[in-house]
């Protein structure tokens, strides 16, 4: 399946001669106004957001009557932030999303169409400039063509399938390549064992990042840690160097989304808003440092404007572990805990796939 010496040609994507029925989501419901209760049945909560598929939260499927919920096997567009996922689910939207259906659209076909969707989408920006509904109806895609001259959906369909495929199977070797390094041990259930509080200061060091303005960064390669709460922290690459540049090591968040952490295995550079974090008393390692990020993250609730997380407070802050018969961190059983747990999940998986 390749795109070299295909025919294509350009459709407008929406419009009375577009590709796509597209108009304004059926609900539109601002945040504040959103209904919750314990119904126990719950839909996806679509805004504009370009993280986890434009999907803000869930929220309660009774929602007031004058808001009806958007079909499901659609792809949507946020205007002013020119986002486009695909929704295999029947949603909710905030303001100003868009919504684009064709009965030829699966979630294959979508895979296909939406990284062409958002380059046309480059062209627009924030504000007056933004992807109103006129300017999609004039905007045009370059699609592969049949014989015929329409659009070839079953090429896009097979193209989209034969790399998902490909992806898989080199997913699936990696694992079995990680599963051969996991060795599963039975281990007291984490109710049954002893635990204890400890001060973060007292078994972790706990060393500052270095501010780097976008101004003075250098695009590259290198991981660039900020406060964010998403992409495991990332959120830049540079070619920087300075006294933060670290590996193997937490880093966590004292402003921004505070007390979001992240285990950092690779070479980084870290903003001055994350402290990076390493075991003083042993060696630290991938599974280690997921024990604890866990036991961290549960302090997140203690933390608002009131009560500002800062250095002092994070290294003072105490957690609990499980300890040993010495009353010292249990770091042995930390760390089987979590193999434990990533040799089930990898177990789980290939059976699924019929890989087991």
């Amino acid at each position: 399946m390749k795109l070299e010496g295909r025919e294509w040609r350009e459709f407008f994507i929406g419009g009375e001669n577009g590709l796509f029925d597209i108009s304004s989501s059926s609900s539109g419901i601002d945040k504040n106004k959103l209904l919750f209760s314990a119904n126990n049945e719950y839909v996806p909560y679509i805004t504009r957001s370009d993280e986890a598929n434009g999907m803000n939260l869930f929220i309660d499927k009774a929602q007031d009557t004058k808001y009806h919920l958007d079909e499901s096997n659609v792809i949507t567009i946020g205007l002013d932030t020119q986002t486009v996922f695909y929704q295999p689910h029947i949603f909710f939207t905030g303001q100003n999303i868009q919504v684009l259906r064709h009965k030829k659209l699966n979630k294959s076909i979508a895979e296909f169409l939406i990284p062409l969707i958002e380059v046309q989408m480059q062209k627009f920006n924030w504000g007056g400039n933004g992807a109103t509904l006129g300017r999609l109806f004039k905007t045009k895609l370059m699609l592969p063509i049949t014989q015929k001259g329409t659009p070839d959906w079953q090429f896009m369909e097979k193209y989209s399938k034969s790399i998902f495929e490909k992806k898989e199977e080199k997913y699936i070797y990696y694992i079995k390549g990680v599963l051969e390094t996991l060795a599963y041990k039975k281990i007291v259930p984490l109710e049954e064992k002893e635990w204890r509080e400890f001060a973060i200061e007292d078994i972790m060091e706990v060393k500052p990042g270095k501010r780097l303005t976008k101004a003075d960064m250098k695009q590259g390669n290198k991981p660039f840690i900020g406060s964010s709460d998403s992409n495991n922290g990332i959120t830049a690459f540079v070619s920087n160097t300075n006294v933060s540049d670290d590996f193997n090591v937490l880093g966590v968040n004292y402003n921004g989304s505070v007390v979001e952490n992240f285990y950092h295995p690779y070479k980084a550079i870290f903003s001055d808003d994350v402290k990076r974090l390493s075991f003083k008393k042993t060696q630290g390692n991938e599974y280690l440092y997921l024990f604890v990020k866990n036991i961290i993250l549960k302090q997140k609730s203690k933390y608002q404007y009131a009560y500002k997380f800062n250095e002092k407070r994070l290294k003072r802050q105490k957690i609990l572990l499980p300890i040993n018969t010495k009353n010292e961190p249990d770091y042995a059983y930390m760390e089987q805990y979590i193999k434990n747990m990533k040799y089930k999940k990898i177990k789980q998986y290939l059976a699924f796939k019929g890989e087991g």
